[in-house]
């Protein structure tokens, strides 16, 4: 047996195995992307209501499901994932970093426009031709679950307030029973009625 039937043998017995790691990992590229264009989804869908459970959910799995390849012990990004994964870094900072409430709607709008920054670089890495405007403007959001967010936002550092001991609760008195004084008790009388209930006590 030569050289030439030796591999002609090794590619027989080798192609079936080569086949399938190719079409595993073929699948394994597959769902990734799926994985990814869920998160993209999920964040279009609600980026008009950014407080939803869905929508904070979808955040937290960006640096898992951008995250890259390990080779060899070593991290593998391509350059859209690290835009995305740096992207999600600076918003989330941000996010973590309270402004006071005089400075509340300067927060807001470099919030908007961190998002907008991060929705855009996912647009580009799965194919999606969007700009930032039009990311930014063309979502629809009712106005009652604006002020649905405002009003719990409003009421959950209210009570954090309340519970730290930095704000009291306001009480005001609208209504008073109108005044009914009591007799006072004749000092005759009190002692006629002490005399009485001695005597019955006599008795028994």
């Amino acid at each position: 047996m030569d050289t030439r039937d030796i591999v002609m043998i090794l590619a027989v017995i080798a192609g079936p195995i080569l086949a399938v790691q190719a079409q595993k990992y073929l699948e394994s590229i597959k769902e990734s992307k799926k994985r990814k264009l869920r998160i993209f989804h999920t964040l279009m869908s609600t980026r008009a209501t950014r407080l939803a459970q869905d929508h904070v959910a979808a955040l937290n799995m960006i640096d898992i499901e951008f995250y890259g390849k390990n080779r060899l012990g070593k991290r593998h990004q391509s350059s859209g994932e690290k835009k995305i994964t740096n992207a999600w870094k600076v918003y989330n900072d941000h996010l973590n970093n309270q402004a006071s409430e005089n400075r509340i709607d300067a927060w807001a709008d470099k919030s908007d426009e961190l998002f907008t920054s991060l929705l855009y670089s996912m647009a580009q890495h799965l194919g999606y031709e969007f700009d930032e405007v039009q990311l930014k403007r063309d979502c629809y959001r009712p106005i009652a679950h604006g002020d649905i967010e405002n009003e719990q936002h409003k009421l959950r550092q209210g009570l954090v307030a309340v519970l730290d001991g930095e704000k009291s609760i306001p009480m005001a008195v609208t209504y008073l029973p109108p005044y009914q004084p009591i007799d006072p008790v004749q000092p005759e009388e009190s002692h006629n009625k002490s005399m009485q209930s001695n005597s019955e006590a006599s008795a028994d």
